[in-house]
């Protein structure tokens, strides 16, 4: 999907200030929603989006946990910091949410079933997340089944000035982390650099007999963005990032299960020119996303690589203020390499087998974005995939946002999605299946939310979702295999937030979900029950305080290290956090996770943080 230049309409805006956005929470703009900018109350598709202040506020370690408290998303880790870790929307597995960092794609094509790894982004310099739910094929083609996650690094000012942040931290399990960001934008150009790094002796991930050294991870992310103004009309610019990262991992080989260490390094780039010509707004761009991992145990090193890139073109036409078209095409390339341990006829592994393929993947699309009146609002979405290896696909969406009274907004989307098998699905040498067919899917929602006088609001979502052909891992063949009929997601969404004075905000969600296969068989390491509530306090204007609660329940049995599913109990957790700023720009805080040191597991045998304290000194100038 590419960005286009912000146009003025009734129903496409361009960024209001932070403090805004944050006292006006349907003002706020989604950017990944749309081919074009909109507000929040007028795009008819569910969208979460935090802001980079609440991100820092956060007291949860990694970016995975703090989206975690967001409605209809569930984050699973196997283990600490650094190990791996998955994002579910609605149910669905990550495999059907693709991630973008700086607007470009950064699912890993040579991973089990093209995922994206959590453990791969650090949470210090990202300045917004963004969660459409829902399936978004019909703007991002395949894989966006239950929605995509868009995460922003450094952001080049668009208004002369400087700014930038320095913060340091220290912590519990020998932590230790350290981000910079600076943005500087002048007249007709602009340029923003984030700079992360991230050290932990961690915890053993696995919690079991002859499991007791500690898996370490370190890391280093760096953000880049910046932009030219060639001309009134003309601006060239470039964004990417760089992720490298090595860690311990406990591999669970005979002998010496917790030998494993681990090493990526990946990075993105994406440039474009955008062009205003009357009343079209143009965009080229291009992108690449590398990625290299190295996995060793055993004596044994496994590489995989995953190379994607992308061109392409759109163009929106403001036909005039209350109607807007966009239209434009893409393409792209993935490659993938792959290794697979070979064993011997007593299951010693005695070498490593070795695969590569591509595929080629070229779109077509167009959205129609029209106001039909000051308080209805309806945008319909169409795109057309012709896959190298399955041919052609449309996917198709449907969005009403209707605002009824001043406080009333209620919400309408249909959709109809696919997934095509990934590379390492269809190419693995061990567990790949060539016969694979394309996953299709349909799905509604139905909201509404609704703003009282005094600052508290409400809002509900009901969900469904239907895959026809789920692809999933096959333990009687031993690979990965179509699971003929339809699997279904479905649940409700409620969120809330009540001001309890002038200093005191109390926010919290619960979602339900009850996804399961054609077999009737519950989708794996989704919990049906979800509830989140936070506590915000400005105790006074320069000390704050918050305190967040998570509790999960009735999950299905999973699989942990064993060979037979094992039950997952329900547990609740609570994190806090207190801060002080002082008046020079330097604050101070304190935050501590898993404040009354609940033991519990999400993925049976791996463990998760006992209660741990981090102190950190953010300075803004």
């Amino acid at each position: 999907m590419s960005r286009i230049l912000c146009t003025v309409s009734t129903f496409a805006l361009c960024a209001a200030p932070l403090a805004a956005q944050e006292a006006m929470d349907l003002e706020m703009i989604t950017v990944y929603a749309n081919q074009t900018d909109f507000t929040l109350a007028r795009t008819g598709t569910s969208v979460e989006v935090l802001t980079g202040e609440q991100i820092e506020q956060s007291p949860a370690t990694t970016l995975a946990d703090t989206l975690d408290d967001l409605p209809g998303v569930s984050a699973v880790g196997n283990g600490g910091p650094g190990q791996t870790t998955a994002l579910s929307i609605r149910g669905l597995p990550n495999r059907y949410a693709p991630v973008y960092v700086q607007g470009i794609e950064t699912t890993d094509t040579s991973a089990p079933q093209a995922i994206f790894n959590f453990a791969n982004v650090l949470p210090g310099g990202v300045t917004r997340a963004e969660v459409v739910k829902g399936s978004q094929s019909a703007l991002y083609g395949s894989e966006a089944i239950a929605g995509i996650v868009a995460l922003d690094l450094a952001r080049a000012p668009q208004e002369p000035g400087r700014e930038g942040t320095a913060t340091l931290e220290a912590g519990s399990y020998g932590t230790r982390s350290a981000t910079l960001t600076y943005g500087i934008a002048q007249d007709g150009w602009g340029l923003a650099l984030s700079a992360s790094r991230f050290v932990t002796d961690g915890f053993s991930a696995v919690e079991a007999p002859g499991y007791d050294e500690d898996d370490g991870f370190a890391a280093t992310q760096i953000g880049l963005d910046g932009y030219v103004d060639v001309t009134p009309d003309l601006r060239l610019g470039l964004s990417g990032f760089t992720f490298n990262s090595d860690g311990d991992y406990d591999a669970n080989t005979f002998g010496n299960p917790e030998e494993g260490t681990f090493s990526t390094d990946s990075y993105g780039l994406r440039a474009y020119a955008q062009l205003q010509t009357g009343a079209v707004a143009h965009e080229l761009s291009f992108s690449r996303y590398d990625i290299d991992r190295t996995v060793s145990s055993g004596g044994f090193d496994d590489g995989f690589t995953s190379v994607r890139d992308v061109a392409a073109y759109s163009g929106t036409w403001q036909i005039d203020p209350d109607r807007s078209l966009t239209f434009g095409l893409d393409h792209s390339r993935e490659e993938a390499s792959f290794s697979a341990a070979t064993y011997d006829a007593f299951w010693t592994r005695n070498g490593t087998a070795r695969n590569s393929d591509e595929v080629d993947n070229t779109g077509v699309f167009a959205e129609y974005a029209m106001a039909w009146t000051p308080q209805l609002d309806m945008v319909l979405s169409l795109r057309h995939d012709e896959h190298s290896e399955f041919g052609g696909e449309w996917s198709g969406r449907a969005a009403l946002s209707y605002r009824a009274t001043e406080a009333l907004t209620l919400r309408a989307t249909l959709a109809k999605g696919y997934r095509a098998p990934s590379l390492y699905e269809l190419f693995d040498p061990t567990y790949g299946n060539t016969n694979l067919d394309p996953e299709t899917s349909r799905s509604y929602e139905l909201g509404a939310d609704y703003a009282f006088a005094g600052g508290a609001r409400v809002g509900a979502t009901i969900f469904h979702t239907e895959i026809e052909d789920l692809i999933n891992y096959d333990f009687a063949v031993g690979g990965y295999a179509q699971v003929p009929g339809t699997s279904v997601s479905r649940g409700v969404e409620l969120t809330g937030a009540v001001p309890l004075g002038a200093r005191v905000d109390l926010t919290g969600s619960f979602t339900y979900t009850d996804a399961r296969d054609a077999n009737d068989d519950p989708l794996q390491r989704v919990p049906r029950y979800d509830l989140a509530l936070g506590l915000d306090a400005r105790i006074t204007d320069a000390l704050r305080a918050g305190v967040t609660l998570t509790h999960k329940a009735d999950f299905p049995d999973t699989y942990g290290i064993g060979f037979a599913p094992e039950s997952v109990d329900d547990f609740t957790t609570v994190n806090a956090s207190v801060s002080y700023e002082f008046r020079n720009g330097l604050q101070a805080y304190l935050r501590v996770e898993n404040l009354f040191d609940e033991q519990y597991n999400v993925v049976p045998d791996y463990q998760t943080s006992d209660r741990a304290a981090y102190f950190g000194i953010r300075a803004s100038f």
